[in-house]
């Protein structure tokens, strides 16, 4: 008996899979703060954010080869990109998850659309190193954009 209910319980799982919109992507990071998250991060086809803190209480960032577009196109290698930079804000309660908010200020010319300006704070695999991803798309099919330190 307790055999078919672990099949059960496999055979659901297997079957609602990355549905669940909470299952889809990196296990958020517990307790993080901005201090946590300040360093350069890399993603797919080159992309790379450098989170910084230049005293008190700014915190910029740089953007390079960020994608210009925030849907399920950024995952392909020839989706537009640009350089630019701004400022960022860690929005989050105590005990939540984090979710960082990029504002550009800066951005190269010639550049359009509206970029991926929202990024939910995971942790990595074996590690409590935090990294940076956007759920892309239909909530019911896992597309993830992920950049890590």
């Amino acid at each position: 008996m307790a055999a078919a209910s672990a099949l059960a319980a496999v055979s659901l799982s297997l079957t609602t899979g990355c549905s669940d919109a909470a299952l889809c992507g990196p296990p958020p990071l517990d307790e993080v703060s901005q201090m946590d998250l300040y360093g350069t991060y890399a993603g797919p086809h080159g992309s790379r954010l450098t989170l910084t803190n230049i005293g008190g209480t700014t915190v910029t960032f740089t953007a390079r080869d960020w994608p210009a577009e925030n849907g399920v196109g950024i995952l392909a290698e020839d989706s537009p990109s640009f350089d630019g930079e701004g400022t960022w804000s860690l929005v989050n309660d105590p005990g939540e998850a984090g979710l960082i908010r990029l504002s550009f200020e800066n951005r190269e010319t010639g550049s359009s659309g509206t970029p991926l300006q929202q990024l939910e704070v995971g942790k990595g695999e074996g590690d409590a190193k935090p990294l940076l991803f956007a759920k892309l798309g239909d909530p019911d099919v896992c597309r993830v954009y992920e950049l890590e330190r």
